[in-house]
Formats: C-alpha cells, sequence, structure tokens
C-alpha cells in the first residue's frame, strides 16, 4: 500500500499520516478504556474474551458476568474479536490490549481498504486527501483501537465495497464471491452493517445493470445472509433459554426511532455534530459540502457516494435512539465523509495559488491532527470512576467465587423504551459474577430474591439510588453489613447477613 502511494509529494503526506496514527494507535492500545460512552462496552467485550478463555473457547456459547447464578451466555453479535483475542490470551496471558491490538489490526485492513477504494472511485489528488481525512478523523483514533467491534466491521465493510469495484471492474466471479464473504462477516460482526447491500445495489445499478439479468448477483446476496441469519437465530435462542442479551434480535434494547424522535432538535443537532466534530473532525465540513457540490454535479460518476450518503442518513434514522449521541454509531459515514472531503479539496486546489495551496494543506492537516490528537490525549487517563473505585473495593472484601449485585442509574425502561442498563464495568474489574439491577428494578424485593438466588454482595455506585431513610435503606440495614460507605468515595458494599 505504502510503495504505492508514497509516488508523489501528497501521497508521503498520506503515506506519513498513516504511519503516525497507527503508532500513536498502538501507544492508546496500552492505555485505559476511556470515555464513559464506550467503557461499559469495552467491558462487556473484554469480559466476554476473558470468558472464552477461561470456559473452553466455545465461539456459539459467548459468556457475560452479569448473568447472575447461571452461565451468562448471552445473545450477542458474532464474536469473532473476543475469540480471536481469547485464542491469543492462552498464548501470553490474559491483557486488554491484546484486544486493542487486534482491533487496531482490523482497523488498518480498514485503511488499506479504503485506500484501494478511493484511488478507484477519485482523481489521485483526491483520493489522497480522502485518505488523510479517513486516517485523522478523530473517529478512526477513538474506535480504531477500541476494545469493541466496530473497527473489525469497518473493515469487513470497506473490503466488500473494494471487492465489488474490483467486480465491477474485472467481472470475474472470484471478486463477487469474495464481496458476498466480506458481506457476511461484516453482518456477523455488527448486523447493522447489512446496510452495504442497498449502496451497492444503486452501484450496480449505475455501473451495469445488465449484470441483473445474470444469476450470480442473486447468489452471491442470498449467500451473504445465510451465515447472518444463522447466528442470530441462535443468539436468539440464547436468550430465550438464559435471558441475557445486547437486545441484538430481541426486546432487551430498542434502538429504532420514529417521528416523533424525529422531530425532536435533539435528532438533528446530536447528528450533526457528532458528523461534524468526530467524523469531519470540524474543518472537514466545509470542505465536505464542497464536496457533495462535485458528487452531485457528476452524481453518475459518483453514485456509490451519492447511494453510501443516502442510505447512512436513513441508518441514522432508523437508529435515531443512538445515532444522536453515540459516535459509533457514525461508524459507517466515515469513508463517505472521507471521501467527500478528498473531492473537496482537489476541487477548490486549482482555483488558489501554489504557495497558498501548500499554506492551506498544512493548515488543513493540522487542523485534522488537532481533533485527533485531543482523542488520544484523552485517552491516556482513566476515566472509570466510581466504578473503578467500586471495582477495585469489591475485589479486596469478597472473594473469587462470590456472586454480587450490582445497581446502575441506568433504567430498564428509557421514556417507555427497553433499554440495556447492564453495567458490567465492577463485575469486568474485579472479577466477579452476578446481577445487574436497572435503577427503576432496584428495590428490597429484588435484592431479596437476589440474595435467595446466591448473591453475597451488593455495590451501590450512586448514593442517590439508595437514599437514606428509604425502604431499601431500611432492607439493607436490617438484612446487610455495611463494608464500604458511599460518603467516602461514591461507592457502598454491603455483605449480606
Amino acid at each position: 500500500m505504502l510503495q504505492r502511494l508514497c509516488r508523489d509529494p501528497l501521497g508521503m503526506l498520506a503515506g506519513a499520516v498513516v504511519l503516525v496514527v497507527a503508532v500513536l494507535s498502538v501507544v492508546r492500545a496500552f492505555g485505559p478504556m476511556t470515555y464513559s460512552g464506550d467503557i461499559w462496552r469495552q467491558a462487556d467485550t473484554a469480559s466476554i474474551a476473558q470468558n472464552f478463555a477461561e470456559n473452553g473457547m466455545r465461539l456459539l456459547y459467548p459468556q457475560i458476568d452479569w448473568g447472575g447464578a447461571g452461565p451468562g451466555y448471552v445473545e450477542t453479535e458474532f464474536q469473532l474479536l473476543t475469540w480471536l483475542t481469547a485464542a491469543f490470551y492462552l498464548v501470553f496471558g490474559e491483557h486488554v490490549w491484546i484486544g486493542r491490538l487486534i482491533s487496531l489490526a482490523f482497523a488498518l485492513v480498514a485503511v488499506a481498504a479504503f485506500w484501494g477504494l478511493a484511488r478507484r472511485l477519485l482523481p489521485p489528488t483526491a483520493a489522497r486527501w480522502a485518505l488523510i481525512a479517513f486516517a485523522l478523523s478523530p473517529l478512526f483514533m477513538r474506535y480504531g483501537s477500541a476494545f469493541m467491534p466496530d473497527a473489525t466491521a469497518l473493515a469487513f465493510f470497506l473490503l466488500a465495497m473494494l471487492w465489488f469495484r474490483r467486480w465491477l471492474d474485472e467481472d470475474r466471479v472470484a471478486w463477487l464471491a469474495a464481496t458476498a464473504v466480506a458481506v457476511s462477516l461484516a453482518a456477523l460482526v455488527k448486523p447493522t452493517s447489512l446496510i452495504v447491500g442497498p449502496i451497492l445495489l444503486v452501484w450496480l445499478l449505475a455501473a451495469d445493470r445488465a449484470r441483473l439479468r445474470r444469476p450470480a448477483p442473486y447468489v452471491a446476496g442470498v449467500a451473504a445472509l445465510v451465515a447472518p441469519a444463522l447466528w442470530l437465530l441462535h443468539a436468539n435462542s440464547l436468550y430465550r433459554t438464559y435471558g441475557n442479551t445486547f437486545g441484538v434480535l430481541s426486546g432487551g434494547d430498542d434502538k429504532f426511532g420514529g417521528v416523533g424522535q424525529w422531530l425532536r432538535p435533539s435528532f438533528s443537532i446530536g447528528n450533526a455534530y457528532l458528523e461534524a466534530v468526530w467524523v469531519l473532525g470540524v474543518v472537514g465540513v466545509p470542505l465536505a459540502v464542497l464536496g457533495a457540490v462535485v458528487v452531485w454535479r457528476e452524481r453518475r460518476r459518483y453514485a456509490v457516494v451519492v447511494a453510501g450518503v443516502v442510505v447512512v442518513v436513513g441508518y441514522f434514522f432508523a437508529v435515531a435512539r443512538y445515532s444522536q449521541n453515540s459516535p459509533q454509531y457514525h461508524i459507517y459515514a466515515l469513508p463517505f465523509a472521507a471521501l467527500l472531503v478528498g473531492l473537496g479539496v482537489a476541487a477548490a486546489a486549482p482555483r488558489v495559488p501554489l504557495l497558498a495551496r501548500r499554506i492551506a494543506a498544512v493548515v488543513i492537516v493540522a487542523a485534522f491532527a488537532a481533533g485527533s490528537l485531543t482523542v488520544f490525549v484523552g485517552s491516556l487517563s482513566d476515566t472509570s470512576g466510581t466504578l473503578g473505585v467500586c471495582a477495585t473495593e469489591l475485589d479486596e472484601v469478597s472473594a473469587p467465587g462470590d456472586l454480587v449485585v450490582v445497581d446502575t442509574t441506568s433504567n430498564a425502561l428509557d421514556n417507555g423504551v427497553p433499554n440495556n442498563w447492564q453495567e458490567p464495568v465492577v463485575f469486568y474489574r474485579a472479577d466477579r459474577r452476578g446481577w445487574s439491577v436497572a435503577a427503576d428494578q432496584l428495590d428490597a424485593a429484588r435484592l431479596a430474591a437476589d440474595r435467595q438466588a446466591g448473591a453475597r454482595f451488593f455495590v451501590d455506585v450512586d448514593p442517590a439510588l439508595v437514599p437514606a431513610g428509604s425502604p431499601l435503606a431500611g432492607w439493607l440495614t436490617a438484612n446487610a453489613t455495611p463494608l464500604r460507605t458511599s460518603a467516602a468515595d461514591g461507592c457502598g458494599i454491603w455483605v449480606f447477613r
């Protein structure tokens, strides 16, 4: 990749950017799991990898730590990242940085696939700037080495697009088969990756609709869906048997939006903010707008970019509950936003004198880099807060086999909508198992039932959840002994009598 890229000064700059981002991402992989919106997901991912390594590497039976007294089998996405991580745990021991480096490896595959796609879609200058925008996006820095499946899904998403382009160019069935495999893997890792399907269909209609008369595209499309469908059915059976879910197919969490949500200012403002700041790094906004003008003027040539933007925006509407406040839901927007930036820079360059062009290039790269570096620096501090304190103190007062109840400030119903409330950080960092109790389900009857089921400890992560003088506080006084109090550090721990 770098040899082909570094044949001119701009290409060398793009190559240098990729190398620097890769090095910083490696450093970041050895840091703490950060960002309050991500740390819970990374803790769940890490616990699944840990359980694979400790319990026989059963790929079809992922386990979490908050499954109560049961085995913790959970309905979730296909656990490729965690299983690979667990395999390395068996060789090198359990270290979270292993999983984060594997995630980074997939992120770099995504970079290579994006470059292969960009140089086939765009003029040389635009392709190089698109690569710079892709690699320097704050979103890439945040999720490229996060212990989450997003970078893995993005890698297969972009490989599907690259190999589909190879099929369009060369008309070899091997590339179509490879596309089907990539789509299948992307959908296994994150079912939302299936939005690549409509994008590829529009691309085919614009490029060579005569191929739709052949059976091959239909066979490939159906084949790509077989493995994800089988996995989702199996995962759902785990939920029906054991009751644990990430809300992938069952009702444990509702990601979808409706007209009421779409009409709220928070939806449009939230999505616009995440695109402007996290995807485009602010400086990319005017460049992407200029690129959008270019794409619209040549929309047949850039049909895949038009389709990508339209489908991704539609996806934001579909998952409106999270797209407005969760940056990882914008990962599919990154390649199309970067392509728009590349086209925008290439369109503006001829209108600027050479010296000013060079100065502008430095300013643009520096501005992109500032956003990415802000994410990097912010990732070096532990932000686990009270959850981290609770985990440390729980480890001090309990034994590995003890079952624990941990409350959370999240509700099981968020404005009437099912919500994934489970808080895995305390369980994972303390290496304990037990029950996670939502704020709107926390009462004396629930704690009594969990104690009856085998729980020995109760961890309160927020004093407001157990207010003084409440029936719950009274029940704890009568049935448990306090070991740690929230007055000292925000964490309360009781042992049941």
